[in-house]
């Protein structure tokens, strides 16, 4: 009797001792590598909107020209204007003049301020224009006159980052 319970007591250390193997480990580590591509986006773009009478004795200031943009946290960004539809070519200019070609009014547009991403929400931020006082303009019939058939009444906003 003896023998048997040395011999349990001995196949009770072994099983011990291989648990005691079952709970060791090795650990190493690793670093995750992202390589993050930032971004902008213009969205909810609305016309620039004059409302001028001829020979008017003030200057016009535009209404609307409103935008948003929406840039990854932390990244600053700039706006720059180019007449027409073209092809961008950034930056831009931070402001242009354009006569158009349908009612002959000249107006300036504006680009608005440099920014900062905020990477949750978009920014609501607007083109600014103005026109002249006292410029004539085309008008074949009236009442009034718009640019509807303006072939130049297109222009872009450019958000450089």
């Amino acid at each position: 009797m003896k023998k048997l319970i040395v011999a349990l007591m001995g196949a009770a250390s072994v099983f011990a001792a291989s648990g005691a193997y079952a709970q060791s480990s090795q650990s190493g580590t690793f670093n995750v590598n992202i390589t993050l591509t930032p971004k902008c986006t213009l969205s909810s773009i609305t016309a620039v909107d004059f409302v001028y009478t001829s020979f008017q004795p003030g200057v016009q200031n535009s209404t609307a020209g409103d935008f948003t943009v929406t840039c990854t946290t932390s990244l600053p960004y700039t706006f720059g204007l180019q007449a027409g539809t073209g092809a961008a070519t950034p930056p831009g200019s931070a402001s242009i003049n354009v006569t158009d070609n349908a009612v002959g009014l000249q107006y300036v547009l504006n680009a608005p301020a440099a920014g900062v991403g905020n990477g949750t929400t978009g920014t609501a931020l607007n083109v600014a224009g103005t026109m002249a006082a006292g410029q004539s303009g085309t008008c074949a019939a009236g009442p009034t006159c718009s640019n509807t058939a303006a072939t130049n009444k297109t222009q872009t906003l450019i958000v450089n980052y």
